[in-house]
Formats: C-alpha cells, sequence, structure tokens
C-alpha cells in the first residue's frame, strides 16, 4: 500500500514538472503564431535590407555599402531585434503578449516600408526605389521620403516600447484574453492595409500638384500638345522679359547670347515625379560698355522685386520663383535668368514648336531682343 503511494506522488511530480504553466497555455492562435515567428523576422528583415539591392535594378552604392557592412548590420538587427522576446521568455512568457502584437506589426512592416522606399546612389544621380518598381504610377518624390523617414521612426519607436513593455509585463492569464487575439488579428490586417492606403493617397496627390502658373499635373496632361505649346512660348518670353529688364539696368546694347531656351531637368520635376521644363536665358556684355560695378544696380534690382544677395556676384530670387546671376567674367558682365518649373515634357514641345536656327555667339542684341524659341 505504502509502494503505491509512493508511485502515484512521483507520477504526480513528473506531470507536474512537464505540464505548462497554469493560465500560460502553448503557442497557440495569433499570440502563439506570432511568437513563432517573432526569432525568424528578426533575421529575415535585416537579411531583405541588405539584399534589397539584387532585386531588379534598384540597388547602387548603398548595395555595395550594406553587403559589405551585412558582416556586422545583420547580427545587430538580429540580436537587437531578439532581445524583447529573449527579455519575456526569461519572465515566464510562452506567447505573445497581445498588447506587444500590434507593435510588432508596426515594427516589422516599419522596416519592410523603409526598405522598398530607400533610394538608390549611382554614379549619375538616385536610383528608383524598390517602390517604384512596384508601383508603375507616379510617386512624388517628397512623398515618398516623407513616408521613408515615417518608416524609420515608426519601426524604432515600436521596437523601443515593445522592449519598454517586455521589461515591465508579467506573464498574467488575464493578458492572453479573447479581446486581445482580436486586436492582434486586427492588427494584422490593418497595419499592412494602412501601408498600401498610403500608398494609393501618395499616387492620387502626386498629380494633383501645381506648377508656377498653378496648374496640375493632370491638368496640363489633358491639354492638347499644341496648346502646351503655345503655353511655353508665353513662359519664354516672360523669362526673358524678365531677364531684359535686369540688362537694360546695365547696358542698352551690345549683348551676345550664351543660352537661350529650355535648360536641363530642373530638380522639381525629380522631386514630384512628373515631367517639368524651365527656361534659362544668360546674355553676356563687354564691361566696358556697362555698369561693371554690380553694387550700383542692387537698389534697382530690388525696385524690380528681386531678393539680393550681394557677393562676388550677385545673385536674387523673385516671388514667381525666377532666380538671377550677375557677374564679371574676365571681361564681361554675365546675366543670367532661370526660369521657375511648369508641367509638361519638354521634347514633346520642343517637337511641336519646330526647329530654330542655332545661336549665334557673334550676333548682337539690344537689351530687349532675344532668339525664338525652338526644339
Amino acid at each position: 500500500m505504502v509502494r503505491i503511494e509512493q508511485r502515484t506522488d512521483m507520477r504526480v511530480g513528473i506531470d507536474a514538472f512537464s505540464a505548462p504553466p497554469s493560465g500560460r497555455g502553448g503557442p497557440t492562435g495569433i499570440l502563439g503564431f506570432v511568437w513563432a515567428v517573432w526569432p525568424w523576422m528578426n533575421w529575415i528583415l535585416p537579411v531583405f535590407l541588405v539584399l534589397h539591392g539584387c532585386i531588379g535594378s534598384v540597388g547602387g552604392w548603398e548595395s555595395l555599402m550594406l553587403l559589405v557592412g551585412s558582416p556586422v548590420i545583420v547580427p545587430a538587427f538580429g540580436l537587437l531585434g531578439s532581445l524583447p522576446r529573449f527579455i519575456l521568455r526569461r519572465r515566464g512568457h510562452r506567447t505573445a503578449p497581445g498588447v506587444i502584437v500590434p507593435l510588432l506589426f508596426l515594427n516589422w512592416w516599419g522596416w519592410v516600408t523603409f526598405t522598398l522606399t530607400m533610394e538608390g546612389s549611382g554614379d549619375n544621380g538616385a536610383l528608383p526605389s524598390m517602390l517604384r518598381m512596384f508601383v508603375t504610377a507616379p510617386l512624388a518624390r517628397d512623398y515618398e521620403g516623407t513616408l521613408f523617414g515615417g518608416a524609420v521612426l515608426t519601426a524604432v519607436a515600436a521596437w523601443v516600447v515593445v522592449l519598454v513593455l517586455a521589461c515591465v509585463l508579467k506573464p498574467h492569464p488575464s493578458q492572453q484574453t479573447r479581446t486581445w487575439s482580436i486586436a492582434a488579428w486586427a492588427s494584422a490586417v490593418v497595419v499592412p492595409a494602412l501601408l498600401i492606403g498610403v500608398i494609393v493617397l501618395g499616387v492620387s496627390l502626386t498629380p494633383q500638384q501645381r506648377d508656377s502658373a498653378g496648374f496640375t499635373v493632370a491638368e496640363v496632361a489633358a491639354m492638347p500638345l499644341r496648346e502646351q505649346a503655345d503655353r511655353a512660348r508665353e513662359n519664354f518670353t516672360a523669362t526673358q522679359e524678365r531677364a531684359s529688364a535686369v540688362r537694360e539696368l546695365i547696358a542698352p546694347d551690345g549683348w551676345t547670347v550664351r543660352a537661350s531656351g529650355f535648360t536641363g531637368t530642373p530638380n522639381a520635376c525629380r522631386i514630384a515625379d512628373a515631367e517639368c521644363y524651365a527656361f534659362a536665358a544668360e546674355f553676356a556684355v563687354p564691361s566696358t560698355s556697362g555698369a561693371s560695378d554690380l553694387e550700383s544696380i542692387v537698389e534697382s534690382l530690388r525696385a524690380q522685386g528681386w531678393d539680393v544677395e550681394a557677393t562676388s556676384r550677385l545673385e536674387a530670387t523673385d516671388a514667381q520663383g525666377y532666380t538671377l546671376r550677375v557677374e564679371v567674367v574676365r571681361d564681361d558682365i554675365i546675366v543670367e535668368v532661370t526660369s521657375p518649373h511648369w508641367w509638361g515634357y519638354d521634347y514633346d514641345i520642343g517637337e511641336a514648336i519646330g526647329d530654330r536656327e542655332p545661336l549665334d555667339p557673334a550676333r548682337v542684341y539690344r537689351f530687349d531682343e532675344w532668339p525664338e524659341l525652338g526644339a
């Protein structure tokens, strides 16, 4: 009789040792699933970051730097991501606490978004991000940059909160309620849906950006090409008139042309991810025939609406977005006016306007004359 009681006691002791802690349960449901995939995500995400440049043609110099630094980057990200889970496990948790799961989804999707919106760096400038490879519609770069910065802040902030909660939470059964499971499922759907919604919003807002004349990208795209060409002629004339008003302050005639017409792609076009153009008017006059003392025209320029900054040369902007440069180079006074940007593809507009005679550097112009616009 005594021997039977001893065996029963021993079996009870073994069962008590092997059974999961009361009220904590095994890794089941969404909370258990998140707990199980958490270690994998800690390493998959940094590997994705390091290797993202190998997907398509988005890789640049930054991809090379990430690959070179991968022996440090991947372990650092992986160990930091594992730290909260390690603390929770030491404190007795065997499933992800419900309050932490939405934060984990924010952290994981934040790093995914960070990787997707990272632009490449090539020899000739920035390379499109991976997001642009997947989203064929135009997406403004400044909007994508905001998304990039927001993703970094979200991911870091979520990890910090998870770490703090891991240090203070205790494995109470009440933390694994049905309510937290529902919240976890909701966050699993809402967080990626929110990301998709933000991208769709950016794609819809991009055509609504306005140029210097107040037209949106969509409005100009709907214009017939001939109407866009007429609009470009008006903008070209306005640019030349702005330059002529400055040239008149220096000399009435004797001007030779250095540049006149479409200039290089404005930075605003790249930021907006839309086709746009600008004009440049650059003229020179011998310093002996004009006011070589540039300081003497500063007040007159300000009276014309220019905000002048006088250093070794005069640089100015106005409220419309025109920029001005006036300087003495060797024996010449150079006047250059660059226009703000307007939506439209300069190549197609130039084709509609037609060819012009090549610029003649020997031809002399009055201050109120300039070459005609052409392709």
